[in-house]
């Protein structure tokens, strides 16, 4: 697929983005027929190449061109709409940080079994794909729980096992438009390059009775600029756990996108850790366990979703590491964590 034509909606979104406040006013005569000619340029040179992507991404560029033009004529009231349905990565994790420069904008709709899902945005990071979609009704009515897509992740044409997070909430207060984050933990892929991801979601709702379908989406995007903007500090701290096992803390790792502390293990543990920081700013931050093997794993900052993060700009954080053993019986993780070692300095 022709990456320029995500590129030319990245583009034209963000220049609408540059005065959200006055979208009718943005798109003048003469603006339109820039976006037009743009437009129609991506189309001709797709055509020229003879991508077999080539009717979809006509029908993506031309909608784009319908949606502004129906923007400039019908206002506010659309205007609002559209404010609304927009649904960023950066708004989902909460982060002040600028992901602009790392994203792909996929924004396209899947209509199916009277559901519309829009897959908004995409950042690939190390080992981790985080998407931002938003579901509607078709006929405009609000929904009355929150409902889940559920579906299958393909790399490069193959299924993949990936464990999932995320989060979903209404972005409306008639409860129309449901935002939703998820993020894709892929331990050991490298994700740096370019690859084609395709999203197949083929159930709305996790229980038995959820709306079966089928919303296909394909796009492609790479972490190469995101990880290598990753700052990278080594720790290299030994600990042994209550019951023996050895844990190594290996690396910590802060960029736009996540903050995690990567370790090493030698033996079996029913412990679970976590890690506590804070930087010479004064910002407080914990780590959780996210993913674990048995030999190796990370924990990532829970905290950022409240703007709790460590400062890159920082001169150093202090880090603590904890640790809770696991219940043997009624599954019910104990809060009582219990500090490992003694509480240690790095320089950022």
């Amino acid at each position: 697929m022709n990456r320029e034509a995500y590129r030319l909606a990245n583009e034209i979104g963000t220049e609408l983005e540059a005065d959200g406040d006055c979208l009718r006013e943005c798109l003048s005569d003469v603006e339109m027929k820039r976006y037009e000619t743009r437009i129609s340029e991506e189309i001709k040179k797709e055509k020229r190449m003879g991508g077999r992507n080539f009717r979809r991404i006509s029908a993506a560029a031309c909608g784009a061109l319908v949606l502004m033009a129906c923007t400039a004529a019908f206002g506010e009231e659309v205007n609002a709409a559209i404010r609304k349905i927009g649904f960023s990565i950066g708004e989902a994790l909460g982060l002040s940080g600028d992901l602009a420069d790392y994203r792909e904008v996929v924004g396209t709709s899947v209509t199916d079994q009277g559901y519309v899902i829009t897959l908004e945005e995409a950042v690939v990071s190390n080992e981790e794909l985080v998407v931002t979609y938003t579901l509607q009704r078709e006929d405009g009515e609000p929904m009355e729980e929150i409902l889940t897509p559920d579906g299958t992740l393909y790399i490069d044409g193959e299924a993949v096992n990936a464990g999932t997070g995320g989060s979903s909430n209404f972005l409306d207060e008639e409860q129309r438009i449901l935002g939703s984050m998820v993020s894709y933990h892929l331990p050991g892929m490298d994700l740096s390059g370019e690859h084609e991801y395709r999203l197949v979601f083929d159930r709305i709702g996790i229980l038995a009775e959820g709306t079966r379908g089928r919303w296909v989406f394909d796009f492609m995007a790479e972490g190469a600029e995101l990880i290598e903007d990753t700052k990278r500090i080594s720790i290299g701290r030994e600990y042994q756990l209550p019951d023996g096992t050895r844990i190594i803390l290996e690396e910590l790792t802060l960029n736009e996108l996540e903050q995690r502390i990567t370790y090493s293990q030698e033996g079996s543990t029913n412990y679970m850790l976590m890690v506590k920081a804070a930087d010479s700013n004064g910002n407080r931050a914990e780590f959780g366990l996210r993913s674990a093997d048995g030999t190796s794993g990370y924990l990532q900052n829970e905290e950022i979703i409240e703007d709790g993060r460590i400062d890159r700009a920082a001169g150093k954080v202090t880090l603590v590491l904890y640790a809770v053993e696991l219940p043997e019986e009624d599954g019910r993780i104990s809060e009582d964590y219990i500090p490992v070692g003694e509480p240690f300095e790095l320089g950022l």
